[in-house]
């Protein structure tokens, strides 16, 4: 057995980069500092490779059998801090707050990220934080109002959670608001915007077959990177989505069907590759793959979320219902008419409004319609 295939070993920490000269190099990055990793992703050496960059950025101990930043080290913090403090509590919170056990991968390492970098500088203080420090610690960060209300979510959730085992009377955060922000977050991309990229990535791309399947599916780059042949059966993508658990349940819309069916041939599982041809480590390295691509095509100011809102928009403007939109998008909506309906439903529903997405490119001449007789399409499970 080679050393990566009995090791856990945490992938988030890799980085996919255009350099220079236009070649896709991948990176170990940790808090600004990165090490470039010269072995294919696909090769027994990368792991090993990523291991001792993660050493080399402090992340991993040169000792295996001391502790380190990537492992969960409750022995060690119960020693450290002592009962009362700070450290004491978020560890305390990880353990047993049955919130954050039941969050997705994604919502803990975010929890987690957060209240291990207040731990790292007030561990050891009691731990019970004034309101006042906490409403200063949001306007510390409050020229990244998202990464703030983050926090002050985070710390909110700490105190609930201690005031529900009563650990403490009252909640210090309870009576701190989060920021007001009239920031409409990631820029939408315009129907023009898709014609320029589209000119500059047309089919039988990867860049096309990434900017089509984000479009016609509405997933976030962290699931986008996980749709594979085997999330279809027949001409119907099942999908579970990570962060809220809502489930894509529509056929396969014909603009993504005939943007895969232009691409060669594949192995792999996942739809969406990375330069070597293989999938991609994380959502992160696609965003960062595919933002690279919009720099390309002249669209810089554009992104991989941005053009999620823009299917949405135009579902909408093409005359989607909100229910429509829920079964595209997985949103919950209490005007949904109950779970066992839903399923069933949602299939129908998402259906016609990726099709009504497909509508408004064939009327902006950036797509040519199919003809009547549709194949099935060739993405089948293994």
């Amino acid at each position: 057995m080679t050393h990566h295939e009995n090791m856990d070993v945490d992938l988030r920490y890799i980085s996919e980069e255009t350099n220079r000269h236009g070649r896709q190099v991948v990176y170990a990055r940790w808090k600004g500092k990165r090490i470039r990793l010269k072995h294919p992703a696909s090769s027994p050496e990368f792991i090993e490779e990523y291991r001792e960059a993660l050493k080399l950025l402090g992340l991993l101990p040169a000792d295996p059998n001391k502790p380190h930043a990537l492992a969960d080290r409750p022995d060690e913090k119960r020693q450290v801090y002592g009962p009362k403090t700070l450290g004491w509590l978020v560890l305390r919170y990880f353990n047993e707050s049955p919130a954050y056990k039941t969050m997705t991968k994604i919502g803990q390492g975010r929890r987690r990220r957060i209240l291990e970098s207040v731990v790292e500088s007030h561990g050891h203080k009691p731990m019970v934080i004034p309101t006042d420090k906490i409403a200063a610690g949001l306007a510390k960060r409050a020229e990244n109002p998202g990464a703030a209300n983050d926090w002050l979510k985070s710390m909110k959730a700490l105190y609930t959670w201690a005031l529900s085992i009563r650990l403490i009377k009252e909640s210090p955060a309870a009576g701190v608001s989060k920021l007001k922000t009239e920031s409409e977050g990631f820029y939408t991309w315009s129907i023009e915007d898709i014609g320029t990229y589209f000119a500059k990535h047309p089919v039988g791309s990867m860049g096309y077959l990434a900017c089509i399947l984000l479009l016609f599916t509405g997933l976030r780059r962290s699931d986008a990177v996980k749709l594979g042949r085997q999330h279809v059966r027949g001409d119907v993508i099942r999908f579970k989505t990570s962060k809220t658990g809502a489930e894509l349940v529509a056929r396969v819309p014909w603009p993504l069907r005939n943007a895969i069916d232009a691409m060669a041939a594949s192995g792999e599982l996942p739809i969406l590759l990375n330069g070597y041809g293989k999938p991609f480590a994380s959502g992160a390295a696609f965003g960062n793959w595919f933002k690279d691509r919009c720099t390309e095509a002249g669209i810089p100011h554009c992104t991989a979320h941005g053009l999620r809102k823009a299917g949405a928009t135009i579902a909408a403007e093409m005359g989607s219902s909100e229910v429509e939109l829920d079964a595209m998008y997985g949103w919950s909506n209490n005007r949904q008419s109950g779970t066992y309906t839903r399923a069933a439903r949602n299939l129908v529903l998402a259906t016609s409004g990726f099709n009504r997405i497909a509508d408004a490119l064939v009327e902006h001449g950036l797509l040519q319609a199919p003809p009547a007789e549709r194949k099935v399409p060739k993405i089948v499970a293994p």
